[in-house]
């Protein structure tokens, strides 16, 4: 498919506070999104609680995770983060995909908007 580059902001939830634009990978394999841990500390993004993370070769890591406003295409949510260690990618995770509203055209190598799944029965 290939990879999907977007642009997102993160802000503090809390405090309204933003941290500058970035590029981070659309990543549908990803539970949640990755961000520097040196971004979020800087707008005082509290480290909420520590998950484990698998790797798609296998391996295991625990990482911290807090929670943030994500804007990507002009549109906001809030969502849980990984703080990311100098050597992850940055990226945007299915979770914060679907809250956002968007799902992955591979064909246009874009982000789309989509409507959002309700299965329940009358």
């Amino acid at each position: 498919m290939g990879r999907i580059n977007v642009l997102m902001t993160v802000g503090n939830p809390r405090t309204g506070e933003r941290s500058a634009e970035f590029i981070a990978i659309a990543d549908t394999g990803a539970t949640l999104s990755v961000v520097p841990a040196s971004v979020l500390e800087t707008i005082g993004v509290q480290r909420r609680r520590r998950v484990g993370l698998v790797y798609a070769d296998g391996r295991r890591t625990r990482r911290d995770i807090g929670e943030v406003d994500i804007t990507v295409n002009d549109v906001s949510t809030t969502c849980a983060v990984i703080f990311g260690e100098p050597d992850d990618a940055t990226l945007l995770g299915v979770t914060a995909l679907e809250l956002l509203g968007l799902v992955v055209d591979p064909v246009q190598r874009r982000l789309v908007p989509t409507d959002y799944l309700n299965y329940a029965f009358s």
